[in-house]
């Protein structure tokens, strides 16, 4: 009996320990999100009220001309991201490129192995049509959904589930009569 409180203290300090490290790498991965969205959203700034090279632009009596149809003017923006860093790979990266060219998207820049910030005119909105494209036109990730992190807090730490994985814990290894 003395040897299974043992062993239980084990496994909950094992499970206290477990949570005390999920915690902190919760809390590293709040830190870096934070890290990216204000790489993202307050160091590269742009604007999406550029004109469209169809705009005519040119001036009349000393101002520009506004554009007849305001679709023609402003850019939409998206990043795509990955959960690994797979756009290292140059034959990757040129897919998704070619993919999202299909979609009008413009390569804006490469933020790292893992985001890809595109740009696209406002007015290829109404001209391509979604349904006829192999991929979402609007995806922002790439490639799986699954995390190693996400697979580890599936199946929990290790030695947690002990009295449920082995019954005979439970009842001193005595099999009923």
């Amino acid at each position: 009996m003395l040897e299974i409180k043992l062993l239980s203290l084990f496994v909950g300090s094992l499970g206290i320990q477990a949570m005390a490290a999920s915690g902190w790498l919760r809390w590293q991965q709040a830190v870096l999100e934070r890290q990216r969205e204000e790489e993202e959203v307050v160091l590269t700034p742009y604007e999406s009220k550029e004109t469209y090279s169809l705009v005519d632009s040119s001036p009349s009596n000393g101002s520009p001309t506004a554009p007849k149809d305001l679709r023609l003017t402003g850019w939409e923006f998206k990043i795509v991201r990955a959960n690994q860093d797979v756009f290292r790979n140059p034959a990757v990266f040129r897919q998704l490129c070619d993919e999202e060219a299909q979609a009008g998207w413009i390569l804006l820049e490469k933020l790292d192995d893992r985001r890809v910030r595109f740009k696209r005119p406002l007015a290829l909105r109404d001209i391509i049509q979604p349904e006829f494209l192999p991929h979402d036109p609007y995806r922002t990730h790439y490639g799986s959904a699954s995390n190693w992190t996400t697979i580890l807090a599936a199946i929990g730490p290790p030695g947690s589930n002990l009295s449920t994985c082995l019954p005979g814990l439970r009842s001193g290894f005595r099999h009923p009569i």
